[in-house]
């Protein structure tokens, strides 16, 4: 945008100069001619009152001195023809055989170039001899008149202006479009809090300041797109607080009914006979529903918690192997340790063992191949050859009960799988990816452990 700014303005600003320079030149090409003309008719003047319109034959000498009196230094660079209505010279000035060309009786006023000299004539009647033809004319060099004449210094002179042009317009885009930049940049921060499921930063202070009132400053469009989403973002936030306080009251208030359900419905069961498998089904369902509700709360009160309590210094092969034990006894033997060097974490253990929970279960669920892991260095790795992340998924990663619409209904999962991997790694910091490529890599990497931590 800023180099599209400064390419038309930069164009803009040529046009311009350019037009300027056309007029400029036009109305120096006007004048210098207006100036010609003017000396032309007082010279014809002159001459027309002069003894020199009164001679029924002319001498070339006489004629010489008499213009010679009547004009002095002011016949330089001019010259004088008298010609007959035929267009017989009676006489002509010296300098006119140097030019090596006709000069016509007609029209009034004659303008003749050559490369090196413009002429202007004027063609008047003498008022006491009709049939005679005064052709008074000035010489000057092309250059005088001419548009295009422009000397080395010149050339130099229009460059250097043009750089500066050139400097000035870069260093004013810069200048324009900085809040733009930092707008830009806040925005993408503003989208990866929504994605993030995080709450909304707050506006810089540069672009703070563009959002106060000021003087003169009331029809200022950026001003009011900086107002407009100072506004958005303060409601989003707002309605993200709440929203969040009503979700999490509303799967506290949901425990307790369905606890009641649970043995009220056992009572019923007893009573009226229900056959077993009616009474599994059902209570399948509660539990399936209670932990749902329990899994919510537990993930919903990690994400207040903004610094991590009840840290261990735990071994990570020594905590994952009871991990994989479980996981065998639902999925089998389907999980390969492709390299494994015991390292160290500092972090709360439960949070550790939720984090490798849903990792491997995920990987196990949402694929049937093996899965392949990996730690070593500070980095644990785990890799399945599924169908891999859905798109969707992965853009609102965090966001709970996060599943793609096109899942398998036989595949279960509540969609807090990714949440809690995300909201655990960002709540420790540890940095983690998601590569897509024959199936899903997820990575994450541990700080070191440092020696009396």
């Amino acid at each position: 945008m800023r180099r599209k700014f400064f390419f038309i303005s930069l164009l803009v600003l040529i046009a311009t100069t350019v037009s300027v320079a056309g007029i400029l030149l036009t109305y120096f090409r006007t004048e210098r001619l207006s100036f010609l003309d003017d000396q032309i008719r007082q010279t014809a003047t002159s001459i027309i009152e002069s003894k020199l319109s009164e001679l029924k034959t002319y001498d070339d000498e006489e004629a010489d001195q008499i213009i010679s009196e009547e004009l002095g230094p002011d016949r330089l660079g001019k010259f004088f023809i008298v010609r007959t209505r035929e267009g017989e010279i009676l006489f002509t000035t010296q300098n006119v055989d140097l030019l090596e060309m006709e000069i016509p009786q007609d029209p009034k006023w004659i303008t003749l170039t050559t490369p090196k000299h413009f002429v202007r004539v004027l063609n008047l009647k003498l008022p006491r001899f009709p049939t005679r033809t005064l052709q008074v004319g000035v010489i000057v060099d092309a250059s005088f008149i001419s548009l295009t004449y422009v000397n080395n210094r010149t050339m130099w002179a229009i460059s250097g202006i043009l750089v500066v042009i050139l400097i000035l317009t870069w260093f004013l885009s810069a200048y324009l479009f900085s809040p733009i930049k930092t707008l830009a940049q806040y925005l993408n921060q503003v989208t990866k809090s929504l994605e993030a499921n995080a709450e909304l930063p707050q506006l810089p202070a540069a672009l703070s300041r563009y959002a106060k009132d000021a003087p003169f400053q009331r029809q200022d469009e950026f001003r009011n797109l900086i107002q407009v989403l100072n506004g958005m973002v303060e409601k989003i936030n707002v309605s993200r607080k709440f929203m969040k306080s009503w979700t999490f009251q509303m799967a506290h208030e949901l425990k307790t009914p369905l606890t009641i359900v649970n043995r009220d419905f056992e009572v019923i069961s007893e009573k009226y006979k229900v056959d077993a498998t009616s009474v599994q089904e059902v209570q399948s369902n509660i539990d399936k529903i209670s932990q749902t509700v329990s899994s919510f709360l537990d993930w919903a009160e990690l994400t207040t918690q903004k610094i991590p309590g009840n840290l261990y210094v735990v071994n990570i092969e020594g905590f994952l192997v009871p991990v994989l034990v479980n996981l065998k006894k639902i999925y089998g033997d389907r999980i390969q340790i492709t390299q494994a060097t015991d390292f160290q974490v500092l972090c709360n253990p439960l949070h550790l063992e939720q984090l490798l929970n849903n990792v491997l279960s995920n990987a196990l669920k949402y694929s049937k191949d093996k899965v392949e892991i990996s730690f070593h260095e500070g980095s644990f790795q785990v890799r399945d050859l599924g169908e891999g992340i859905p798109a969707e998924v992965l853009s609102r990663i965090g966001s709970p009960f996060n599943k793609s619409a096109n899942v398998v209904r036989t595949q279960k999962g509540i969609g807090l799988g990714l949440a809690w991997v995300k909201t655990i790694c960002d709540l420790y910091r540890w940095q983690y990816e998601f590569v897509l490529d024959k199936g899903t890599t997820f990575k994450v990497s541990f700080p070191p452990v440092i020696s009396g931590s």
